[in-house]
C-alpha cells in the first residue's frame, strides 16, 4: 500500500507552526511511518512535489509567497492552512494600516531599496484563502500540536475537518461571577494593561479585574492556554463566528463591563482587536499611490 505523500510550505512568518508540529516528538516517528515527507524545510528536495496533502503556514506577504501558494495549490489534492497567519493574516497583517510605500521607508529609509535579490512585497498581508480554496483551517498562534495532528489526520484520511465555534471562555476556567449579573454597574472602574498591575488574581476572570482580554469574542479551541499562564487572550484563533468583526465585536461586547470610554483609551486599540485578524475584517487596507496589481 503507498503512502500518502506530504508536503510543507512555509510563506510568510515566525515558522513557529513548524515547531508546534515537531513538538509532537515520537509522534512525528509515527507520522512518517504513514506518509512519505517529499518537500519541506526537513528534506533537501528543493523542487515542489506533486502529492497528496500539503500543509501551509504563513501568510501571503511577497511575490514568491503567491507564486508558492499557488504552486502547492496546483501539485496537491487537499491544501490545509496551519495558523493564524495562513487563516487569518495573523499579526503581520497589521501592516496593511500602511502603503507599502511606507513599510519599506521605514525599514531602508528614504534613500535605500531592497535589492533584486528579495521578493517584491505584496501590497497587502493576505490569508491563503484570499488567493486559492483551503480545504482545512488550523488556527492558533501556533496550533496546539494535538490540533494540528488531528487535522493532519483528518486531510490524509480524506475527511472533513473543523474546529468547535463557541467563544473562549468555554474553555476557560477562571472563577465568572460579577461579569455574568444583571446589573447596571461597571465591573471595573479603570482599565489596565498587563504590566500595569503589581498582583493579578490567577483564579478570577481578567475582565473583571479591569484586563482587556479577547475571550468573549475569540473561537475556542486551544485550551485557554494563555489564561492558564495569567495572561489574557489575544484572540489568535479568530472570531467564534464569520458573521461579526473580532475587533469591532470587542468593543461593543466590553463596553458593558467596562468604564465608558475607557476602553478607547488603550495605547493600541486596533492592535488589540484586531492583532491576529485584520486582514479578514472589513478595515480598510491602506494603499500606497499607484498600487494597482491585483495582489
Amino acid at each position: 500500500m503507498s503512502k500518502t505523500r506530504l508536503a510543507h510550505v512555509v510563506l510568510g512568518g515566525c515558522e513557529g507552526c513548524y515547531v508546534s508540529l515537531l513538538d509532537a516528538h515520537e509522534d512525528i516517528v509515527a507520522l512518517l511511518e504513514s506518509v512519505e515527507l517529499v518537500y519541506s524545510p526537513l528534506v533537501e528536495e528543493t523542487e515542489m512535489q506533486k502529492c497528496d496533502v500539503v500543509l501551509v503556514e504563513g501568510a501571503v506577504t511577497t511575490a514568491h509567497d503567491v507564486e508558492a501558494l499557488r504552486e502547492a495549490r496546483q501539485k496537491a489534492d487537499t491544501l490545509v492552512g496551519v495558523g493564524s497567519c495562513a487563516v487569518l493574516g495573523g499579526i503581520g497583517g497589521l501592516r496593511n494600516l500602511y502603503g507599502r510605500d511606507e513599510v519599506i521607508s521605514a525599514v531602508y529609509g528614504d534613500e535605500e531599496r531592497p535589492g533584486d535579490g528579495l521578493p517584491g512585497l505584496t501590497k497587502r498581508v493576505r490569508p491563503l484563502s484570499d488567493i486559492v480554496k483551503v480545504d482545512i483551517n488550523v488556527p492558533g498562534c501556533a496550533p496546539k500540536t494535538e490540533t494540528l495532528l488531528s487535522a493532519l489526520d483528518a486531510a490524509i484520511a480524506g475527511e472533513e475537518w473543523e474546529m468547535p465555534r463557541r467563544n473562549m471562555c468555554e474553555e476557560c476556567k477562571r472563577e465568572k461571577k460579577a461579569l455574568l449579573q444583571h446589573s447596571a454597574e461597571f465591573v471595573s472602574d479603570s482599565v489596565y494593561g498587563l504590566m500595569e498591575l503589581d498582583q493579578i488574581d490567577p483564579e478570577r476572570c481578567f475582565l473583571e479585574q479591569g484586563l482587556i482580554c479577547m475571550g468573549p469574542m475569540t473561537r475556542e479551541g486551544c485550551g485557554a492556554r494563555c489564561t492558564e499562564a495569567n495572561v489574557p487572550c489575544r484572540g489568535c484563533q479568530g472570531p467564534s463566528r464569520l458573521d461579526f468583526e473580532q475587533g469591532a465585536k470587542m468593543v461593543d461586547a466590553l463596553a458593558a463591563v467596562l468604564p465608558a470610554g475607557g476602553i478607547m483609551y488603550l495605547d493600541d486599540l486596533i492592535g488589540t482587536g484586531y492583532r491576529f485578524s485584520m486582514p479578514v475584517s472589513v478595515f480598510p487596507s491602506v494603499v500606497s499611490e499607484g498600487d494597482d496589481e491585483d495582489v
